[in-house]
């Protein structure tokens, strides 16, 4: 074998060529098993994730809450009266119930949402029981009271029946015939009269009234009661004289009088006609409806 064939040159004078060896290509398969192969890209978190999906969730305060009142609510909405406060309880609930259902929805930060939907319809139940209660209660009442009501009447009905007294029937109104008491005042109607024609020439009627002062205070008639008179269902005019009627002072409605005194008065009102005049009293303080009235017939 030629020397250069053995050696792998070039004859003299020929152009030298140099070789290199060749890369290796990579190992595509991994040298060991279970091992990733080199270059290999691992998944990078997403930007922006959330760390904290994994910890666990905390329970829903406000759907605890609501449940509490919702039973607190349930067991007084039963109790008469108390089950005011029950009816409150159960609006306060609802409304923690409600934020308890927000707050554990799907996606939410809070658990217990059955905790919260108990919540609500314990709430809801504990009203309206309440609202039964109170009707049921308020009817119940209602009745006992009519019954009693009734009874009385049935027996004061039957008193009168047999006693045939008929001023009983006006005392039982509020109204007493010409003397009574109204309040801490005694008022009797004395009489009424025509009398003289007021400044415009009207014709009058003139009342006279007594009155005792029992209050431990001055008291002035005018202010104590309220006298008036009336015709053919129309309240009369009060009368001003240019000349006094005999008998008539203009300022004795006027005058105190001191704790138990007693006092007449008259006053004059114009008519309309001839017919028939009824006179009331009333005290101006005494609410309880009684009044001291009489009718007169004008001659």
């Amino acid at each position: 074998m030629d020397d250069n064939q053995q050696y792998g040159t070039q004859p003299y004078g020929s152009p030298q060529t140099v070789y290199s060896p060749q890369p290796q290509a990579a190992p595509t398969m991994p040298a060991t098993p279970g091992a990733l192969p080199p270059n290999t890209v691992y998944p990078q978190p997403v930007p922006g994730g959330d760390p904290d999906d994994d910890v666990p969730r905390k329970l829903s305060a406000s759907a605890v809450a609501g449940l509490v009142l919702g039973i607190i609510g349930i067991i007084f909405s039963f109790i008469p009266i108390i089950n005011n406060v029950a009816f409150i309880l159960g609006i306060i609930g609802l409304v923690f119930g409600i934020i308890g259902l927000v707050a554990t929805k799907r996606g939410g930060k809070r658990r217990g949402r059955g905790l919260a939907i108990a919540a609500v319809i314990l709430t809801v139940l504990a009203m309206v029981i309440t609202l039964v209660m109170q009707q049921a209660t308020g009817k119940a009442l209602d009745d006992a009271l009519g019954t009693s009501s009734t009874t009385s009447q049935s027996a004061s009905s039957g008193a009168k029946k047999d006693s045939g007294d008929s001023s009983s029937s006006a005392a039982a109104s509020g109204a007493q015939d010409t003397e009574g008491d109204l309040g801490k005042l005694h008022v009797k109607i004395v009489s009424a009269a025509k009398s003289g024609a007021d400044y415009n020439g009207q014709p009058t009627v003139l009342v006279t009234y007594e009155w005792t002062n029992n209050t431990d205070k001055n008291q002035v008639f005018s202010v104590a009661t309220s006298a008036k008179a009336f015709q053919n269902g129309k309240e009369l005019d009060m009368a001003i004289y240019t000349e006094a009627p005999a008998g008539y002072d203009s300022n004795a409605s006027l005058q105190e009088i001191q704790p138990g005194a007693t006092q007449q008065v008259s006053v004059g009102y114009v008519l309309q006609d001839d017919s028939p005049v009824d006179v009331e009293v009333s005290g101006t303080l005494d609410f309880s409806g009684a009044k001291v009235s009489h009718t007169y017939q004008l001659q």
